[in-house]
């Protein structure tokens, strides 16, 4: 039904529904029902607007506008993955050095401590083998 229509057949509606009453209640009823037919017609006048803004800038840019900047976005999210994805992978690969190089200096760690050791057992062997050069070399001293 077209609104025209529509709000004619209300308006006769609420012209039946307030004939019973007194002529005060009537003209009260009609402007309150006044101020909500020009509260709907506000708001249908503001929607025209924004319906006339939408269609100039369509016929303006086309109807395809909004998707050159969505495009756009998308782009540059696909290059921020693709920047993110390359720091991680370089990032990954420098903590693999790392492991390494730490893997390495562990090794080297090693082959000092088990020099050391073999030091160490060697000078003890030595002074448990000769109790008696040290009392010689005591004697020599003195």
């Amino acid at each position: 039904m077209h609104s025209h229509h529509a709000a004619f057949l209300h308006f006769r509606d609420v012209l039946r529904s307030v004939a019973p009453l007194p002529e005060g209640h009537q003209i009260l009823v009609l402007e309150i029902e006044l101020l909500h037919a020009l509260g709907r017609a506000s708001e249908s006048e503001r929607r025209s607007r924004v319906l006339g803004r939408e269609l100039e800038r369509l016929r303006t840019h086309g109807p395809h506008a909004g998707h050159a900047d969505l495009e756009h976005q998308l782009a540059e999210a696909r290059r921020e993955l693709a920047r993110s994805k390359a720091a991680g992978q370089a990032q990954l690969r420098a903590m693999r050095l790392e492991v390494l190089s730490m893997e390495a200096e562990c090794l080297a760690l090693d082959e000092v401590c088990r020099s050391l050791l073999v030091t160490i057992e060697q000078a003890a062997c030595s002074e448990l083998a000769a109790p008696g050069d040290r009392a010689r070399k005591a004697r020599v001293s003195a």
